[in-house]
């Protein structure tokens, strides 16, 4: 019978990638199944290019000739917020939770 081992999967994935072993070796040299962490492996790779849901935030100095303040531009896709510099991370935080 098979026994159940747990493992920290972001910890070996580390190891593994600077063992410049294949995986099947660096499964024999931990004990685990090559099967096993293949499954994982592709588990890891394809959670790292699914969409995280967050927007790219970028802090630009504003471009009105007469200020010298900084803007916050909210960007997704077409849509673009433009919010004083001066917002506090709540203001933005209470922001984002208006417009989800």
């Amino acid at each position: 019978m098979a026994t159940y081992r747990k493992y920290n999967w972001p910890e070996l994935f580390d190891a593994f990638e600077l063992s410049e072993l294949t995986q099947t070796e660096f499964c024999q040299q931990h004990s685990i199944n090559p099967k096993y962490f293949n499954v994982k492996w592709n588990q890891r790779r394809h959670l790292a290019n699914e969409p995280t849901g967050f927007a790219r935030l970028q802090v630009a100095s504003c471009t009105h000739p007469t200020s010298t303040a900084s803007t916050v531009v909210i960007e997704h896709g077409q849509c673009k917020i433009h919010c004083p510099g001066s917002m506090t991370p709540s203001d933005v935080a209470d922001l984002v939770r208006l417009l989800a």
